[in-house]
């Protein structure tokens, strides 16, 4: 999409049911056998590169993730365009914190998207809140202008908003593609029932994502848990450092584990594999 083409008015934003738009709905050599996407959250060319390499399926972009990540400069969404052709996913947030935010901030949120729109990345990731912890929709409405036919997913404020129906209620009426959720837990694991809760209450008129510490080992019980089909997480490591003079007083860096992504990667192909073998039991003993 161009910077030149209009934004369209919030009242059009409506998706309808259906599952991930391609190129992130992709199905293994098996045609009955539904890829289960996985999305990596990075904030370095570097991480970009690794997700790819290791089977991700879509990237959200964001910058410092210590602090839960941050709008990404241009230069990198322009790298990682360049550089890779997975969907990219740009986090719009302006500082960390809280998601209230005042008009000046959400200014520069509205900004941040018209220049990014220019780079043509998948969506935007961002979310706003009142001080009560309800849904913004007013500014709301302004960024999904902003976006113009670029959809959005609403990130973890989610979890912040004090009555969840009422939440999911008025991200599925602004238009927003997709709730990121950890279940209002510190992991998905443990939020499982209340993403499954969450996925029944949007009646597929908006997509669920689980997050909060998703890895391979609990990747068949967020499935089996939640019904939902795609999952992020950051599978961060520590970046091993020199003993030199310029690595010394700063905290530990992080970065996208390739171990990590890849046994993510190979868990949900066998997952998606068992599925499809137990669909057609299920299909077989119907017709006997």
């Amino acid at each position: 999409m161009s910077e030149s083409r209009s934004p369209t008015p919030t009242a059009a934003r409506k998706f309808t049911s259906q599952p991930t738009p391609t190129p992130e709905d992709t199905t293994s050599c098996n045609a009955q056998t539904k890829r289960l996407i996985l999305e990596v959250c990075c904030e370095t060319l570097a991480d970009v590169l690794a997700a790819e390499a290791c089977g991700a399926d879509r990237i959200e972009l964001c910058s410092a993730l210590d602090i839960g990540g941050l709008t990404p400069s241009l230069g990198l969404l322009l790298a990682t365009r360049s550089a890779v052709s997975l969907p990219m996913w740009v986090m719009i947030r302006p500082r960390g914190g809280d998601f209230v935010y005042s008009t000046d901030e959400a200014d520069v949120m509205v900004r941040d998207i018209e220049l990014c729109r220019g780079a043509e990345p998948a969506g935007f990731v961002f979310g706003v809140l009142h001080p009560d912890g309800r849904v913004n929709r007013d500014i709301c409405r302004r960024l999904l202008d902003a976006c113009g036919n670029i959809p959005a997913v609403f990130h973890r404020a989610f979890d912040r908003t004090p009555a969840l129906t009422e939440a999911i209620g008025a991200v599925t009426e602004l238009g927003f593609r997709r709730i990121l959720t950890s279940g209002r837990e510190p992991t998905a694991a443990a939020g499982a029932r209340t993403i499954a809760r969450v996925r029944d209450c949007a009646a597929g008129l908006v997509e669920v994502l689980p997050c909060g510490q998703v890895r391979a080992e609990n990747l068949e019980q967020l499935l089996r848990t939640t019904g939902c089909d795609q999952f992020h997480g950051s599978f961060s490591e520590v970046v091993p450092v020199g003993t030199e003079e310029g690595y010394r007083g700063y905290g530990q860096r992080m970065r996208v584990s390739r171990e990590q992504v890849a046994a993510a990667r190979i868990e949900l192909n066998r997952l998606a594999e068992l599925l499809a073998t137990e669909g057609n039991n299920r299909r077989r003993l119907a017709h006997k």
